[in-house]
C-alpha cells in the first residue's frame, strides 16, 4: 500500500486528465500584460509566486507581481534573467538576506539567486526530493528532503557562505515544513504523527514530539505557542483501483514549546487542513479546508464554523504588510491564477501566473 499526499508532484500526476478545479463565486479579472524588467526588490512591494509546473516537464517557474502597478512583471522570471529553465516541480522559495533560495523538488536542487536582479549565483544539487528551507542565521540553513516515499527522510545542513551541504540529519518519513522557534528547529514529518526537534548548535535530533497523523506545517503565535496542521493520513492499495485501505482525519494542534505533551487538539470531522499560515501580528491563523479558507484566532479553542472565503485554493498566503489574502488556483492542465482578497474576505482582483502556483514570497 502507499499514501497520497496533497502536495507536490504525486497529487498532480493523479489529477492529470481529471480536469480543472471548479471555480465558485466572484472572480474579478485584472490579468495584465508583462511589463518590462524586474521591479526593485526588498521594499515589500513585490510578490513572488512559486509555480510548480507540470511533473516530468521541467517548466516550473517564478512569477513576479508588482503590488505598486498591480501587474505581473514577468511570469517566468528565472528563465528570463538567466536564459535557462528553472527545473521540474518548483516546490518553495525562501529569502535569506539579499539572496533567494528556490527549491526544485523533482530536479533535486536549490537554485540561489540575488534578489536585486534574480541572477543565479549558485546551485546546490545532488539532493533527494528537497522540500522546504529555513535559515537559522546568515550563514546556516536547513532543508527537508523526502529521499524516498515510505522511508525516513532527512534534513540537510547547508553552509550559506559556500552553498554546500555539510551534514544530513535523519528525521521521520516525508519531512515537510520547518520552523525555528525558541532556539530549536521543529520539523513536521508528514507520513507519521511526529515532529522532530533539532538542536541547531549540535545538529542532532534532541527529541521527537508525538502529534496527530500527517503533520505538514508549523507556525508560532504571539504567545509563543506552536500550531501544527495535521492533514490526516489516507493509505491506498495498489493499482489499478487504488482502493482506500485506511484513513484518519486531520486536526490543528497547539502547545507550548516547554510542554509539548500538553496539547490542545482541534479535530476536523473529516479530512484535514492545509496551507496553514499566520499573519504578521501572529494573532490570526488561516488555513484551507473543504474548498474554503478559514480564519482562526490564536486564542481560540474551537474551530470556526463559517469560512472567510468560499474558494478552493492550492496555495495560500497573507501579506505581512496589510493582511491581504492571496489564494492560488492550479488546474495544472493550463496556467494558474491568483486571486487577492481584503482581510474581510471581499475579492479585490486577480492575475494570471504560470502552471501550478503553490505559494507566495512577499519581499
Amino acid at each position: 500500500m502507499f499514501q497520497l499526499r496533497l502536495s507536490s508532484f504525486f497529487t498532480r500526476t493523479l489529477l492529470t486528465g481529471v480536469g480543472a478545479l471548479t471555480l465558485i463565486g466572484c472572480d474579478p479579472e485584472s490579468d495584465g500584460p508583462l511589463t518590462g524588467p524586474p521591479a526593485p526588490a526588498g521594499n515589500g512591494s513585490n510578490v513572488y509566486v512559486v509555480n510548480e509546473g507540470q511533473f516530468n516537464t521541467p517548466n516550473g517557474a517564478i512569477s513576479l507581481f508588482s503590488k505598486t502597478s498591480k501587474t505581473v512583471v514577468d511570469n517566468n522570471l528565472f528563465t528570463k534573467v538567466n536564459g535557462r529553465i528553472l527545473g521540474d516541480v518548483v516546490q518553495s522559495m525562501t529569502v535569506v538576506g539579499d539572496q533567494g533560495y528556490i527549491v526544485v523538488n523533482a530536479t533535486g536542487k536549490v537554485e540561489v539567486v540575488t534578489m536585486a536582479d534574480f541572477k543565479q549565483v549558485a546551485t546546490i544539487d545532488r539532493l533527494q526530493q528537497p522540500r522546504y528551507l529555513v535559515a537559522v542565521s546568515s550563514s546556516k540553513a536547513y532543508l527537508t528532503e523526502w529521499i524516498e516515499r515510505g522511508k525516513p527522510g532527512r534534513v540537510a545542513v547547508i553552509d550559506l557562505r559556500t552553498n554546500t551541504v555539510t551534514k544530513s540529519i535523519p528525521v521521520g518519513r516525508q519531512p515537510e515544513q520547518l520552523l525555528l522557534a525558541n532556539g530549536r528547529l521543529y520539523v513536521a514529518n508528514s507520513d507519521e504523527n511526529t515532529v522532530s526537534v533539532i538542536n541547531p548548535t549540535s545538529d542532532v535530533v534532541e527529541t521527537t514530539i508525538q502529534v496527530q497523523d500527517g503533520p505538514t506545517s508549523i507556525v508560532q503565535d504571539k504567545s509563543g505557542n506552536l500550531w501544527v496542521a495535521c492533514a490526516g493520513i489516507t493509505r491506498y492499495g495498489p493499482a489499478p483501483t487504488f482502493a482506500v485501505v485506511s484513513s484518519t482525519n486531520g486536526s490543528l494542534i497547539r502547545f507550548a514549546p516547554g510542554s509539548p505533551t500538553n496539547q490542545t487538539v482541534l479535530p476536523f470531522p473529516s479530512g484535514g487542513p492545509s496551507n496553514l499560515v499566520i499573519n504578521a501580528a501572529k494573532d490570526q491563523l488561516y488555513y484551507s479546508y473543504r474548498s474554503a479558507v478559514y480564519q482562526l484566532s490564536a486564542t481560540s479553542s474551537t474551530l470556526p464554523a463559517t469560512p472567510l472565503v468560499r474558494r478552493n485554493f492550492y496555495g495560500l498566503g497573507i501579506d505581512p504588510q496589510d493582511n491581504t489574502i492571496y489564494g492560488s488556483i492550479a488546474p495544472f492542465t493550463t496556467t494558474g491564477k491568483v486571486i487577492r482578497y481584503q482581510p474581510t474576505g471581499m475579492a479585490i482582483d486577480s492575475f494570471g501566473v504560470n502552471i501550478g502556483p503553490n505559494s507566495f514570497v512577499f519581499y
